[in-house]
């Protein structure tokens, strides 16, 4: 008695060899092109004389624009950030209940002063890395 499992495995087996191919020996077609080309390949190297000089002074000018020269709005909410450059409402530097500014945290505070104190610097070891027997 055969399980349904089996038989499934049996029926795509099947298929596989009804519409699949292995190739053993591989022989170039040269008169197919490739399906990317390859920019080192002198044979497949296009001739930039032959190109319309609008076209390509339009598509380097648009390679060239950033989104903002591009859009007039971000098209992506990932691009919302940074977007607008200047704030909405004017920043006091005077009023201390808008701006606070932390010149340094509490973590970067005390990596310094451990730096500064000589009994925390530890003099590189120069010895023997293992103990010889």
């Amino acid at each position: 008695m055969v399980k349904s499992n089996d038989r499934g495995l049996t029926e795509q087996l099947e298929k596989e060899f009804r519409y699949f191919k292995i190739y053993d020996n591989y022989r170039p077609d040269y008169h197919k092109s490739a399906v990317t080309s390859k920019f080192y390949s002198k044979y497949e190297a296009l001739d930039l004389s032959l190109a319309n000089e609008e076209l390509v002074s339009t598509i380097k000018k648009y390679r060239d624009k950033g989104p903002k020269d591009k859009y007039d709005w971000y098209p992506t909410e990932n691009q919302s950030y940074g977007w607008f450059n200047t704030p909405f409402v004017p920043i006091n530097k005077m009023d201390e209940r808008y701006y606070h500014v932390k010149v340094e945290s509490d973590f970067v505070h005390h990596a310094l002063l451990l730096a500064k104190d000589k009994s925390m610097k530890l003099e590189k070891f120069a010895g023997i890395p293992f103990k010889l027997q």
